[in-house]
């Protein structure tokens, strides 16, 4: 006695087709995260004037407060409210490539000043990584919290993004005291 399965073919390619969406989403962010930069490009001017405090206004620059607010004023038109949520959009993916690139500036500063010490900072380097891992997977879900608010669902806050961007600017500090003591 045979046994046939009918395997409907909807049950296949639905799963794989979400699964090749979400790598063709993951191919630029996973580019962005991986850009290599160079130490030649991390001048001594741009340590001194970097500021985590750049990207607080990411945080609530997706958020419904606002956009509540504009619903109730005299005279909304749903146009401007899709106009300013547009141009948020765009924002907060300018803001999410830029705190990429200065997250890997520090982070190749980090790893450049503790390659130069005489001590073992081993732990450190460890820790290091292990951030650039949790940073990057703040990054992939910011992105997918972007793409689900342009199809008009709840955005999710970027506060982690900037809580990693702070703990690598915090561990960055760590380096130069570490190697006067």
């Amino acid at each position: 006695m045979s046994t046939e399965t009918n395997l409907n073919p909807a049950l296949v390619l639905v799963p794989v087709g979400l699964f090749a969406l979400t790598i063709l989403l993951l191919i630029p962010v996973l580019a962005n995260l991986f850009r290599k930069c160079k130490i030649e490009d991390i001048s001594p001017e741009w340590l001194e004037s970097f500021t985590c405090s750049v990207y607080y206004p990411m945080q609530g620059l997706l958020g419904d407060e606002d956009f509540n607010f504009l619903s109730r004023q005299p005279g909304f038109d749903l146009s401007l409210y899709r106009k300013l949520r547009r141009e948020r959009l765009n924002i907060f993916q300018q803001y999410l490539k830029r705190i990429v690139v200065d997250f890997n500036r520090l982070h190749l500063t980090a790893r450049f000043l503790l390659a130069q010490s005489a001590e073992d900072r081993s732990e450190l380097v460890q820790h290091l990584f292990f951030l650039k891992i949790r940073f990057s997977c703040a990054v992939i879900q910011a992105q997918f919290s972007y793409y689900l608010c342009c199809l008009g669902f709840r955005c999710l806050s970027a506060a982690a993004l900037i809580r990693r961007l702070e703990e690598m600017s915090v561990q960055l500090a760590t380096i130069p005291a570490a190697q006067a003591a």
